[in-house]
C-alpha cells in the first residue's frame, strides 16, 4: 500500500487502485488487528463502522511486527525481502537475530534487507518522505532496514506524532508519510487486549483517529491500517517444549515467535523424529515440514536471504496457547499475555482503512 502511496503521489497508476492525490499518508497501529477493534466497537467506533464495512485486509505470515513492516516497507513479500520472522538463525552468515530488536555493529541491515525500501524510491524520485515515531527507534537496524531514505520526525506521545504530520501534510509539495503507533502493542504484550487498560487506550486512540482525519486536506490520500492482531493467553496455556524438542538431540536453536515456533535442527533428516516426539502433544500444537510448496504457500516466491533463514520445522500453536522453550526464549516472552505470530484470523485479519482515495 505504500507503494501504491507514491505512485498516486506522481498520479501513476498501482495495484491497489488509489486516485492520484498530492500527498499519501500511512498510519500503522502496532497490534491493532480487525478482531480487536470489533471485539470493542463501543470503544472504538470510529474504527469499527470502517472495519464493519468491509475495510479489512490479512497480514502476511508470520504475524508479527518485523516481516509485515518490512513488507509495507518494500512492497514484497517475506519470502522475498527475506525478514521472515522474529527471531531467526542465518545459515550463511551464521547468526541468530532478533529481526525487530537485536540489530548491532555486526548485522547490517543493507545485507539482511538489501532490497530497495520505497521511502529510498521516493528520495531518488523527488518525493519527500517522512517516518513519523518516537525516538527510541529513530536509528534503530530495524529502522533503516525498512525506513531509510525517509526524514524522521520524532515525536513520543501519538498527539504530538498526529500534530506533527498535520504539520508535513500542510505543506504545499507533494509527500509521503508513515505514522508509526506503537503503544497498543507494548499494552497487549503486558496486560493482555482484553483488559480494560487496552480497551480505555484504544478508546482514546480511536478519538484521536477521527479528530485528526476530520482535518485532513481534500489532497490527502490516507490508510489505517495494522501489521498484526492479538490473542491473549493463560499461564497454563504456555507450553515449554524442552522434553519434546530435545529429546531427539537434534535441535540446535528455537525462534519464530510465540504462536509459531521456528524449530532449526542440527541435522534436517531428523525432522520426521521430532515430529513424531511431538505427538504426545498434538491437541496443541500442529508441526508443518518446510519443503519448496509449504514455504512457497507460507512466505511467497523465496530470495536468497529468506531461505537462509528458514527452519526445519514450524510449529503453530493451537486455539490461545502459545510455546517456549527455557534455554532459547527470553523470560519477557514468556511473561506476556497477548501474543502473534500464527494464522489465526485474531492474528491476521487487520484493518485496511482509505480515506480520500
Amino acid at each position: 500500500m505504500f507503494k501504491s502511496g507514491l505512485n498516486a503521489v506522481r498520479s501513476e497508476a498501482n495495484p491497489a487502485g488509489y486516485r492520484p492525490v498530492n500527498k499519501f499518508l500511512v498510519i500503522l497501529v502496532d497490534g491493532l488487528g480487525a478482531e480487536q477493534i470489533l471485539a470493542r466497537e463501543g470503544h472504538a467506533p470510529f474504527l469499527a463502522s470502517a472495519v464493519k464495512a468491509g475495510s479489512v485486509s490479512h497480514s502476511s505470515f508470520p504475524s508479527t511486527t518485523s516481516a509485515n513492516i518490512t513488507s509495507l516497507a518494500t512492497g514484497l513479500t517475506p519470502g522475498e525481502h527475506g525478514i521472515i520472522g522474529h527471531m531467526v538463525q542465518d545459515r550463511r552468515h551464521q547468526t541468530r537475530l532478533n529481526l525487530l530488536t537485536g540489530w548491532s555493529a555486526e548485522t547490517d541491515p543493507l545485507v539482511w534487507q538489501p532490497n530497495q525500501t520505497v521511502t529510498e524510491m521516493a528520495f531518488e524520485l523527488g518525493v519527500p518522505a517522512y517516518v513519523i515515531g518516537p525516538e527510541e527507534y529513530r536509528s534503530t537496524g530495524f529502522t533503516l532496514a525498512t525506513m531509510r531514505g525517509g526524514e524522521y520526525v520524532a515525536a513520543e506521545s501519538w498527539g504530538d506524532r498526529f500534530s506533527a504530520v498535520r504539520q508535513l501534510l500542510s505543506k504545499s509539495e507533494s509527500s509521503i508519510s508513515y505514522l508509526y503507533i506503537p503503544e497498543l502493542d507494548k499494552f497487549g504484550h503486558r496486560n493482555g487486549w482484553q483488559s480494560s487498560g487496552w480497551a480505555a487506550l484504544l478508546e482514546d486512540l480511536d478519538l484521536a483517529i477521527r479528530a485528526f482525519i476530520a482535518k485532513v486536506p481534500s489532497d490527502v490520500g490516507v490508510v489505517i491500517t495494522a501489521d498484526h492482531g492479538m490473542v491473549d493467553t493463560e499461564n497454563d496455556r504456555k507450553l515449554f517444549l524442552d522434553d519434546e524438542l530435545e529429546i531427539s538431540g537434534a535441535l540446535d536453536f528455537f525462534g519464530g515467535d510465540t504462536r509459531a515456533g521456528y524449530v532449526y535442527l542440527k541435522d534436517p533428516k531428523a525432522a520426521s523424529q521430532v515430529i513424531e516426539n511431538l505427538a504426545p502433544i498434538a491437541n496443541f500444537v500442529t508441526p508443518v515440514l518446510l519443503d519448496g510448496a509449504s514455504s512457497g504457500k507460507l512466505y511467497g516466491e523465496l530470495s536468497t536471504e529468506a531461505n537462509d533463514r528458514l527452519p526445519d520445522l514450524i510449529l503453530f500453536a493451537k486455539s490461545n496457547y502459545t510455546l517456549f522453550h527455557s534455554e532459547h526464549s527470553k523470560k519477557r516472552s514468556s511473561d506476556m499475555i497477548a501474543h502473534h505470530g500464527g494464522l489465526s484470523s485474531a492474528e491476521t485479519r487487520i484493518p485496511l482503512i482509505r480515506i480520500g482515495l
